[in-house]
């Protein structure tokens, strides 16, 4: 059962996996619905933006993947010891969202946002000149690498991004550091976290193109931005069973209300290690 102090997206997410897991037996579906829980208040206080919420989210996966994974443990452990075997599973996973959402954090919110106080050497990346949007080959946030695993994530995620970036945007060269974590005590090490940066790189070019054609008064390319925008919720790139984004972002834009996308603007970016946005 949700707690008063509680993370809305824990909430949702919990009552998520109650309508997914009736394959369940009721004994299994309250254990592994209170190891999930727990966990997950951990990941997400009560206080966390809805992006570290979201990412934490998209790390650990839905509860139809969570459900589908006992079936699966279930099928394969040996007869003597099932229920061993699919606590195991879940630690595992349980596990990999702990570590992903301290990297998320550790990368994306603890880099110095002040340039003044990085100097050669520091691990920063400052573009020479203002490119035309913040998304480009070297935004402002932390050092980028081309190498490891959440890179190669990151490219086959841009590769099958439904759609592209706008004129004038362009997908870093690469993550930032720090997302490639080693294995974990069991041995599964984190993955997911280079597709996350690249789906948030995406969305945060798009918000921004929206935002500067709104300031510009550039009724067509505002009308381009908000259409791709309106895609978003249906990628399924995070868990958002409550639609909070549809309802706080999108629909507002309807109206011309864009301060919903405001708020969201530097949070959207810094999920994809681009700091120091402001909307226009």
């Amino acid at each position: 059962m949700s707690t008063a102090a509680e993370h809305p997206t824990v909430t949702a997410y919990l009552r998520e996996f109650d309508a997914a897991s009736g394959s369940l037996t009721a004994t299994r579906r309250e254990e592994l619905r209170e190891e999930i829980a727990s966990h997950l208040r951990e990941a997400i206080p009560p206080l966390s933006s809805q992006a570290d919420a979201t990412a934490v989210i998209a790390a650990f996966g839905s509860p139809a993947e969570i459900v589908g994974q006992e079936g699966t443990l279930d099928q394969s452990a040996s007869s003597v010891a099932p229920a061993d075997e699919s606590r195991r599973g879940l630690r595992i996973a349980l596990g990999a969202i702990v570590i992903a959402a301290a990297a998320i954090s550790a990368v994306f919110f603890l880099w110095p946002g002040n340039p003044a106080n990085t100097g050669a050497g520091s691990g920063t990346t400052q573009p020479d000149a203002a490119p035309s949007s913040v998304v480009n080959e070297v935004p402002e946030g932390p050092a980028r690498v081309a190498e490891g695993t959440a890179y190669f994530e990151y490219l086959a995620a841009i590769e099958t991004m439904p759609e592209p970036l706008p004129s004038g945007a362009a997908y870093p060269t690469g993550v930032p550091e720090g997302l490639d974590l080693g294995a974990t005590d069991d041995g599964i090490q984190q993955s997911g976290a280079g597709a996350t940066v690249a789906h948030f790189t995406w969305l945060c070019a798009w918000e921004a193109e929206y935002l500067t054609a709104a300031d510009d008064e550039d009724a067509e390319r505002q009308v381009a931005a908000e259409a791709m925008l309106t895609q978003w919720p249906s990628y399924g790139f995070v868990s958002d069973p409550d639609g909070g984004w549809a309802a706080n972002v999108l629909e507002p834009l309807s109206f011309g209300d864009t301060a919903g996308l405001q708020k969201d603007f530097p949070q959207t970016c810094a999920q994809a290690g681009i700091l120091n946005v402001t909307a226009p």
